[in-house]
């Protein structure tokens, strides 16, 4: 792994050439300052940002609309779908669809066994989301929120999941029990391990060929 930043991260969202991530600059006993550096690929450029540029790449243009629906923006998760809607997750479990106007079209709650989700994806017309504490990602159907298919358990290909990420037909999982990533044929469901470190990665994001991963020790090209 390659060292990008050293320290403890809390977030990291691509974008269209880069990507952004949030950090702790500094912490209190009762307080922490979170700063934002965007990276260039081109060049590998790296810039102090304001908290408005993480959140437009995160929620979208009408980020000031969608962040009034996360108890906090950075642990909440969102997805944007197509037609330019987006869909949040909440750290309690509240979920949230939005129309392209930031207005909201649906409410309800994700969570399994009364957790909420520890990582959502978007795949196709259906939502995946990973639960840590049951081992298990659950395949939704976006339209009724409905469960469609359940991979994990009580035995199950993953060990404490935190994240998911889906490339093209592949779904990456952070299993960070066992410090892996898993890989999931989203066409035949085939469970793989894709790769092992010596500390678990518990956030996994890829933008164009680059890698990147989150570990307690800081956010790492993979």
């Amino acid at each position: 792994m390659k060292t990008i930043f050293k320290g403890e991260v809390y977030d990291v969202v691509p974008m269209a050439n880069g990507f952004v991530f949030a950090y702790a600059k500094a912490k209190t006993e009762d307080k922490v300052a979170v700063f934002y550096k965007m990276v260039s690929f081109e060049g590998g450029v790296v810039t102090d940002v304001a908290k408005n540029i993480y959140l437009l790449s995160k929620f979208g243009s009408n980020y000031h609309q969608a962040a009034e629906f996360t108890d906090n923006h950075i642990t909440a998760h969102a997805l944007t779908l197509q037609n330019g809607k987006v869909f949040i997750s909440s750290t309690e479990g509240e979920a949230y669809l939005l129309d392209d106007e930031g207005k909201l079209l649906w409410s309800g709650e994700l969570k399994y066994k009364g957790k909420a989700p520890s990582g959502i994806a978007i795949h196709k017309n259906s939502l995946w989301a990973c639960f840590k504490e049951s081992n298990v990602i659950l395949r939704i159907n976006i339209a009724t929120m409905r469960e469609e298919l359940r991979i994990g358990g009580k035995v199950s290909p993953l060990n404490a999941p935190t994240g998911i990420f889906i490339d093209g037909d592949t779904a990456i999982i952070t299993s960070t029990g066992n410090s892996k990533l898993v890989k999931i044929d989203l066409n035949s469901y085939a469970v793989s391990d894709y790769k092992e470190f010596e500390e678990p990665i518990t956030k996994f994001v890829k933008v164009k060929n680059f890698e990147l991963g989150i570990a307690d020790s800081g956010l790492y090209l993979l």
